[in-house]
């Protein structure tokens, strides 16, 4: 759900940015740290396309189904460009997140990384909590306006989303390792 990824992007850059903590604190060049070429990959491969094929699928329950036109992409650049520049915006915000998280480290502000964390798993949780339920009809916005859809536990939808999901966690946990390992090895040898 775009309302939900955006913050999330943002959690990972910084849960990221505490996996490499050992490599970020002696690291003086922010824009330039030897571990964002690895993050953007699981960043690029592994977290955008999540919400990019959930949002391709099924436009309507991405957008908490708030707005219609999101489901109108075909013959529309400008609702084509928001697809690409929902994409760029998770990338962008997860990199916001992790640069932050290494200048707090680099000012001994060690702490703020965790309430970065604390705090962007809060927006990622709201808008689930402001719109309760919203997400167990699956549909067109036009169904759900009416009552219709069906349940989120049926197909395809749930076979697509258990899918992405359980690529989503992997390639975080083993990105997150990756990661956290080539944070060890580099601060080590600086």
């Amino acid at each position: 759900m775009i309302q939900v990824d955006l913050p999330a992007a943002f959690t990972i850059g910084q849960t990221f940015a505490l996996l490499s903590k050992k490599y970020l604190q002696q690291e003086p060049e922010l824009f330039t740290s030897k571990l964002l070429g690895p993050f953007n990959v699981y960043l690029s491969c592994g977290f955008a396309p999540g919400g990019l094929f959930l949002l391709v699928g099924w436009p309507a329950w991405e957008g908490m189904y708030s707005v219609q036109w999101i489901e109108n992409s075909f013959n529309n650049p400008l609702i084509a460009a928001f697809y690409v520049l929902f994409v760029i915006a998770m990338i962008l915000l997860g990199n916001a997140g992790y640069i932050l998280g290494h200048f707090w480290y680099k000012t001994k502000r060690d702490v703020f990384v965790i309430a970065g964390i604390v705090a962007g798993i809060f927006l990622t949780a709201l808008p689930f909590l402001l719109n309760w339920g919203c997400w167990r009809q699956i549909g067109t916005y036009a169904e759900i306006q009416t009552g219709g859809g069906y349940p989120f536990g049926e197909p395809p939808f749930f076979n697509g989303w258990l899918g992405i999901m359980s690529y989503l966690f992997i390639t975080g946990i083993l990105s997150g390792f990756w990661i956290r390992g080539k944070s060890r090895k580099l601060a080590a040898n600086i």
